[in-house]
């Protein structure tokens, strides 16, 4: 066996990184892109009533958290949203007492956040941090905003002192623990659930006590059993004055909370309210004990009143922040749980103000700014068509469905939805689109009970009248004929399973002349993440569909750290030159585009991009809008260059203006050239960052490979980016960062 010196092994690294990246991650090479777009809030959607939605394109909300930072620095506390479902970041900026600004452009300037996300000052500089899941822990992030919004990692795990041993402070991704000055000695205090469930454990934090400052973490397991009383093992019962398994039993129960603390009733104690998985309601505990030993002595399971109680399945979390700027904290509600087809999902935040003359909490809304927004419950499935034949493009947003109801069943919750198709039709230009809401629930589909459906229009019996026909959730299509008149649709009962198609799950159908005989061809997206393609044997008058494969063009957007799937809502259509091209939703929320198709159908499509990028000034963002993205593209106000639609499983749609592509934008040259860059700290123990040390102001792919050639880890990041590294072993490790526009190439030590 040679040895090679490691300086020759570095010297070869360096000539190989570039083509192990062609070779073993296609997908991650910098790319021309063919289209532009620049987010676009400024088209006018109007309600049923005239009125103009504020907030129409912020992509709508179903589970979210909400905290007070200051956002655009201008000394006032504005609205951080977190969206649990697809890990969205909403930020409103606060206007005046009552009044917000959505602003998306400030999403980039926090950490990239999962599961939950909770804000809260722990230094005493007056600027919020972020508690946010770790792996199975708590990761926090320092404010060290000046001019601008800008946060550092402190920790990717908090740790604690557990009998003697550091390890960290257990947290669920799926649970909303409590982090709040417990024992009022000016530091944070940590309540989290037992990795088991049922108990409550109190993490003191020993900060102010041994250090004298609230800048640093010195945790210690404090009680097992905070307040003395624990969940039922099989409901959402609590238990007071609990022995906390003293007693010597095992109890057990289901993971899912959500916990809020607060001095409720004003008595210097600090009380708990409380959430619980597969339950619509919130229970007060309020505290009889002392501040140093909790004792929960009371529940009351009808808060925060009697007559209208929090019901909101499932698992709702709370949080109290003066949104009205009266000197008085408000309550905001809205569900936590886990499950993407569990929760309500159309008035879905709750609003309650409180009222002095009557000492009560009273609820104002049920849907707080999601009222302004588009919202049509879960999974918006967007489609352009011109329905009324006046040359302008109207929006149909069809969905998973709207929530209907919800019961336990064998103790666990099943909760049922219905599909509908949302109308709005385009009362602007052919310069300047406008829309206004005509119906939620076009042709009445919502009564049959479907779930996912996914129109296409067309005329399918030659009656001169446009039918739909919709792709459901158990793969198969079905046919809606239109006996009414263009104006006034009147649909059949549903054809059900037409001609036999069955894609397996989540059909999504598109009618396109694919083949090129000016006959519409059938392609459906489905679960698997593959297209199906039906080609017309018939004609347009009389369509008859043979399907020709199940995997066109090898088409495969599943991305199998996420899951086996890949919900692959495709999209055909024509480009500024005539080619056929493909854009693709999926199951990660982004945008695929493939092209090489026209003379090609029994090939494979080129994969240009798997995240399509928008324009922000001169900085290119991946569009990532949330979970399950769905799109539809149209050029809506003729300037030639086509406009982009894309919805996600939150129930919202974002838009997109076409512009000019990016490569001519921001002057990305063909050639890579090298750029002097700074990785820091190297060596590193859990995470390292990249400064490019010039004005490089688009994202770039990271490699990292093992020194046997091994690639470890794989991700998109921009300027000054964390790269999170204490999941991989110590040692050394070779990486190149890969831009249209830069390479680089470097080494990074990983120590203990």
């Amino acid at each position: 066996m040679v040895n090679f010196p490691f300086s020759f092994l570095l010297y070869l690294f360096s000539f190989i990184l570039p083509i192990i990246c062609a070779l073993i991650s296609p997908n991650c090479q910098a790319q021309i892109n063919d289209f532009g777009f620049i987010r676009n809030q400024n088209i006018e959607v109007l309600d049923y009533n005239g009125n103009n939605c504020n907030y129409a394109w912020a992509g709508g909300m179903n589970s979210v958290r909400f905290s007070e930072i200051d956002i655009d620095r201008d000394g006032i506390k504005d609205l951080f949203i977190f969206e649990k479902n697809g890990n969205r970041i909403l930020p409103f900026i606060r206007l005046g007492d009552s009044n917000f600004r959505y602003a998306p452009e400030y999403v980039h300037c926090f950490p990239k956040l999962h599961d939950w996300a909770i804000l809260i000052d722990h230094d005493g500089d007056g600027k919020e941090d972020i508690f946010t899941y770790g792996l199975a822990g708590i990761t926090v992030y320092r404010n060290i905003s000046e001019e601008s919004l800008a946060f550092e990692l402190i920790t990717e795990q908090l740790m604690s002192n557990y009998y003697g041993n550091l390890t960290n402070i257990y947290a669920s991704p799926d649970d909303y623990l409590a982090i709040a000055d417990i024992d009022g000695d000016g530091d944070l205090d940590i309540l989290n659930f037992w990795a088991l469930g049922m108990y409550v454990h109190y993490q003191k934090n020993w900060a102010m006590e041994n250090h004298g400052r609230c800048d640093t973490f010195d945790f210690k397991l404090e009680d097992e059993c905070w307040g003395k009383f624990h969940e039922g093992e099989e409901n959402n019962e609590i238990m007071l004055f609990s022995d906390c398994g003293n007693d010597g039993s095992k109890r057990t129960r289901h993971i899912g909370s959500s916990m809020y603390v607060i001095d409720y009733n004003n008595d210097g104690l600090t009380d708990l309210v409380l959430g619980d998985v597969d339950y619509p309601g919130l229970l007060l505990l309020t505290n009889g004990g002392s501040q140093s030993e909790a004792l929960m002595v009371s529940q009351n399971p009808d808060f925060p009143n009697a007559n209208t109680p929090v019901r909101l399945y499932s698992m709702p979390a709370v949080n109290f922040l003066d949104i009205n700027r009266n000197g008085t904290p408000d309550l905001i509600v809205s569900p936590s749980d886990p499950s993407l087809k569990k929760s309500e999902n159309i008035n879905s935040v709750w609003m309650y103000e409180y009222n002095s003359s009557t000492q009560h909490y009273e609820l104002t809304t049920k849907s707080f700014l999601q009222n302004e927004m588009i919202d049509v419950g879960s999974g918006a499935l967007p489609v352009l068509h011109d329905w009324d034949g006046d040359g302008l493009l109207d929006l149909f947003v069809g969905n998973f469905g709207r929530y209907d109801s919800s019961k336990l069943i064998n103790g666990f919750l099943t909760s049922y939805y219905s599909s509908s198709i949302t109308y709005f039709k385009n009362i602007g230009t052919s310069e300047q689109p406008k829309f206004q809401l005509i119906s939620e629930d076009f042709g009445g589909l919502r009564q049959h009970g479907f779930t996912s459906l996914y129109p296409a229009f067309a005329d399918f019996n030659n009656d001169g009248l446009t039918d739909v026909l919709c792709g459901t959730e158990d793969g198969s299509l079905t046919l809606f004929l239109n006996n009414g008149t263009q104006n006034n649709p009147l649909f059949n009962n549903p054809t059900m399973n037409y001609e036999n198609i069955n894609v397996r799950y989540n059909s999504a159908p598109q009618l396109f002349d694919l083949d090129g005989d000016g006959n519409v061809d059938l392609l459906i997206g489905n679960r698997r993440g593959h297209i199906s393609y039906f080609r017309n044997v018939g004609d347009n008058q009389y369509p008859s569909f043979v399907k020709i494969t199940d995997t066109l063009g090898n088409v495969d957007v599943r991305d199998y750290n996420m899951s086996y799937f890949g919900y692959n809502t495709s999209l055909f259509f024509k480009n500024g030159n005539g080619e056929t091209v493909l854009f693709c939703g999926n199951e990660k929320g982004t945008v695929f585009y493939y092209k090489n198709i026209d003379n090609n159908l029994d090939g494979e499509f080129e994969l240009v991009l798997d995240v399509m990028h928008e324009l922000e000034g001169n900085i290119r963002r991946n569009i990532r809008e949330g979970a399950h993205s769905a799109i539809t593209v149209a050029d809506l106000n003729n300037d030639g260059f086509l406009d982009l639609i894309v919805g996600n499983w939150a129930g919202g749609l974002t838009y997109f203006e076409g512009t000019r592509h990016p490569d001519s934008t921001v002057g990305i040259r063909p050639s890579l050239s090298l750029t002097n860059f700074t990785v820091y700290p190297n060596p590193c123990q859990h995470y390292f960052q990249i400064d490019f040390n010039e004005n490089i102001q688009e994202e770039c792919c990271l490699l990292l490979y093992d020194l046997q050639g091994r690639l470890v880890l794989s991700q998109t990041i921009a300027n000054r980016d964390i790269i999170h590294v204490s999941h991989l072993h110590r040692g050394v490790y070779m990486g190149i960062t890969h831009s249209s526009k830069v390479k680089n190439n470097f080494k990074i030590v990983l120590i203990e």
